[in-house]
């Protein structure tokens, strides 16, 4: 507890709100139990975030700020298809490993009835396609192809998202240990997997399914 209230109230909040959410998810918690786990006043839910839609917007805004930082540096040129796979790939399973409960809920929890968070999901990510449009067009790949680049983007991170998702499951089936060894398979699997996939979208001459 005491470690907690060095924080302000506003960050108790949203860690509160992370841990909730992704423990029950966003429909199954209240305000309510957002205070009492944050330890403040419930006048300050309405204060920082206007209501639980406006802390679930807070959140998406955390994930995409600390996200969209991992690619601040991938700019460089000449790059081989398979290393603008993986200048894709290792930041989201690094990030994904190093914030897993923000990842998982901005993810699963997203209430896409409300158009505020879907507006605001669909401005970040269109965002984020552009800051890796330079990887994308060293996939082979138009980046103006919308079409494409969200059936494959969305498919690469969820495959990566996954993994996470369903960690105790495939721990306890497989046998798999989440080390620094599993999280490099990981990053060659789905470089492969994908990397591949993309290849014959690039060459093929398959049109849009309408």
């Amino acid at each position: 507890m005491a470690a907690k209230n060095h924080k302000e109230p506003k960050q108790r909040i949203l860690d509160a709100a992370i841990n909730l959410f992704a423990q029950k998810g966003f429909a199954a918690v209240g305000v309510r139990e957002i205070v009492k786990t944050a330890d403040v006043n419930i006048a300050m839910i309405s204060y920082y975030f206007d209501g639980k839609v406006g802390i679930m917007k807070a959140v998406i805004k955390e994930f995409f700020d600390q996200f969209l930082e991992i690619f601040s540096e991938i700019n460089e040129k000449n790059k081989s298809p398979e290393e603008n796979m993986r200048l894709i790939t290792r930041p989201i399973i690094n990030f994904i490993r190093s914030n897993t409960k923000l990842a998982m809920v901005t993810y699963n929890e997203l209430p896409l009835d409300i158009p505020e968070i879907t507006e605001l999901k669909a401005e970040r990510t269109s965002f984020f396609l552009k800051k890796v449009s330079s990887r994308i067009l060293g996939l082979g790949l138009d980046p103006k192809d919308a079409f494409r680049t969200a059936v494959i983007g969305t498919s690469l991170f969820s495959a990566i998202m996954m993994q996470f998702r369903f960690r105790p499951v495939i721990e306890r089936v497989y046998k798999v240990k989440y080390d620094d060894a599993y999280y490099k398979w990981l990053e060659d699997t789905i470089t492969t997997l994908f990397l591949n996939g993309i290849q014959g979208i690039a060459t093929g001459k398959k049109k849009r399914v309408r």
